[in-house]
């Protein structure tokens, strides 16, 4: 068995512009592909409280675009798919899934760009707002990408493996690439020793306060972006004085 991402590549390639946000989905044909069998240890406390103390700082990605892919052990979904980028200053990305029943690709669900600093922005495909998941969706899509890069910095063991080659004539003509993928073994212990070593080194952002911004929808809309208060007061606080001056005409 292959990765579905492998499926993926080859319908992005084909149906592109029928995805919300389809602009990041650029490179995916190409991306390596990294797959999580086990969704239970995926999911499991070890690995979030590894992924909560890791996930201020700098994130890096495996490589500058990957895909981590989840065997989804539920009804709805057969996997789950993060297609991420770096970026200087974090990673942004969207998720995606494959439905079981009947078998297709959902839309880009969420869409998202998380920062060095452990703050994540994720805005979700405009139907979210009128059945009220978008919440839901915003948080599977960071948690899945926080998670991944946990489990790797446990150093677990990794697999490589190859699409035979009888497979790659169907990918090939509609402009895959990349034969060699990743099967990923998740180990508990590893991770709770992971997450023992970086106990007081990694944690919560401090208390501050993001400023209002403006942001850009994908859809060209300029939207405000109100201040508010993020971190956790318990490890402290940071304030932060600004001095904003006129340009001169």
């Amino acid at each position: 068995m292959i990765p579905d991402a492998y499926e993926l590549k080859r319908f992005v390639r084909s149906h592109r512009h029928r995805f919300w946000s389809a602009e990041l989905l650029e490179g995916i044909e190409f991306a390596p592909v990294w797959r999580f069998e086990d969704q239970a240890q995926f999911d499991s406390d070890e690995v979030e409280g590894l992924s909560r103390r890791l996930s201020v700082g700098p994130q890096r990605l495996p490589h500058p675009q990957t895909i981590f892919e989840v065997r989804d052990r539920g009804t709805s979904f057969r996997s789950q798919f993060v297609y991420a980028r770096q970026c200087p200053d974090g990673i942004e990305g969207v998720w995606l899934a494959l439905k079981r029943t009947p078998r297709r690709w959902t839309d880009i669900h969420a869409v998202f760009r998380i920062g060095d600093d452990g703050v994540a922005d994720v805005e979700g495909h405009p139907h979210l707002a009128v059945t009220g998941e978008f919440e839901q969706y915003a948080s599977v899509a960071t948690g899945l990408v926080w998670r991944a890069l946990a489990i790797l910095a446990a150093e677990p063991k990794v697999s490589e493996r190859h699409v035979a080659p009888a497979l790659r004539s169907r990918f090939s003509r509609d402009g895959v690439r990349g034969w060699t993928w990743r099967q990923v073994t998740i180990d508990p212990d590893r991770v709770r020793s992971a997450s023992a070593a970086r106990e007081g080194k990694h944690g919560s952002p401090r208390w501050h306060i993001r400023r209002g911004h403006w942001r850009r929808l994908a859809d060209g809309r300029r939207v405000f972006v109100r201040q508010c208060e993020v971190g956790d007061a318990t490890l402290g606080g940071v304030v932060k004085d600004y001095a904003v001056e006129a340009l001169k005409a």
